[in-house]
């Protein structure tokens, strides 16, 4: 079934990409101050505050489904079966993934112990190792928590949103169906949403899974929205609005502690209208340097290596007898430069090279 639609994003996006950078950045400086048991007197508290900076995994999640409209376009089209279009995910993802996870394996279990006389959370077993090398180390056929490098759950649940598009986009192409997002928005609702309204926790159906259709497919849906329609200065008037009336919901539903309304606000209204502003040619103008290109796939490594490295500083701190102030504020962003960088080389040396041999791995099958 050919699409009168075209592509909705060039490769990179400076202005998407800054926003990847920007998120990459808090959640270091997030999960500094969870390992290092932080509270900050005179600053932000990007871990312990009012606003739970974890969310901006729900913008990663939107931003990767928003991205995703070229492949949804080919799977439409009959040029993308489920073989080529998993597999490519994964040699973007698991090769850095699964390197990082054999560091953290042995870093958690040897040096940390160590020297810290305890495992961070738990110990990372070979279990966890393996799961990890095939990303499906949460939100699959397993309830169970995954304590080795935890914010890899991320990529797990990616994964997962990426099978649940696949099936819904191919299924509306099997019925040929004339709006492809229908069956999209529907399939997001059945598996997602009804999901956390009743509280189910079943094996790839348990909340990790549902946070990635929902933001996932919305991140679709926006992409197709924006193919189909071409915004003025009034809709982007009307879409600041929006994204303030996301903003005021969720600090209502703050005020309630109702955690999944707080989502939802974010999910459903303000990343979605701050995706459309950054999204504008206007914007996108401001962040048209190759530089925004740079740190927004760098953020993927930085995100992928930043626990290990926050836990390695722990190490170094107390064999050395540093005995570093971690709720000095210098420290904490000096820690979160130091880690950005080591992402730029991974991104520039270490990931290309990883890609390469997940290529060859896969193309034995």
């Amino acid at each position: 079934m050919k699409t009168d639609t075209k592509p909705a994003l060039s490769n990179r996006n400076g202005a998407l990409d800054f926003l990847k950078f920007a998120a990459s950045v808090i959640l270091v400086l997030h999960h500094y101050q969870q390992v290092n048991n932080v509270f900050i007197d005179n600053g932000v508290n990007f871990y312990s505050g009012h606003f739970y900076w974890g969310f901006l995994v729900e913008l990663f999640f939107l931003l990767s489904g928003f991205c995703s409209f070229n492949a949804v376009t080919k799977i439409l089209d009959g040029q993308l079966e489920f073989k080529k279009y998993y597999l490519q995910r994964c040699t973007r993802l698991l090769p850095l993934v699964s390197a990082a996870g054999v560091i953290y394996y042995l870093v958690n279990n040897y040096l940390y112990f160590g020297i810290m006389g305890e495992y961070y959370l738990a110990r990372s077993t070979g279990r966890e190792l393996i799961l990890t090398f095939l990303g499906i180390q949460v939100s699959w056929a397993s309830l169970e928590k995954c304590h080795l490098n935890p914010p890899m759950w991320y990529i797990s649940s990616l994964l997962i949103g990426c099978v649940y598009l696949y099936l819904a986009t191919k299924l509306s192409r099997k019925a040929k169906a004339k709006h492809a997002y229908v069956y999209i928005l529907i399939t997001m609702i059945f598996i997602a949403v009804l999901g956390d309204l009743f509280g189910i926790e079943l094996p790839f159906y348990e909340e990790g899974a549902r946070r990635s259709v929902i933001g996932v497919f919305l991140g679709v849906l926006l992409a197709i929205f924006l193919n189909k329609h071409t915004l003025k200065g009034i809709h982007y008037i009307i879409v600041g609005l929006m994204g303030i009336c996301g903003a005021g919901l969720y600090l209502l539903a703050l005020s309630d502690e109702r955690l999944l309304l707080e989502r939802y606000a974010l999910s459903f209204i303000f990343f979605p209208a701050v995706i459309i502003i950054f999204n504008s040619p206007a914007v996108n103008k401001l962040f048209s340097a190759k530089i925004w290109n740079i740190l927004g796939g760098a953020s993927f490594d930085t995100y992928v290596l930043h626990v290990l490295c926050l836990l390695l500083l722990k190490c170094a701190d107390r064999a050395w007898g540093l005995h570093l102030n971690f709720e000095n504020w210098w420290l904490e962003y000096l820690t979160c430069l130091v880690i950005f960088g080591i992402g730029l080389l991974s991104y520039r040396f270490v990931e290309p090279n990883l890609k390469k041999l997940g290529e060859k791995f896969i193309s034995l099958f």
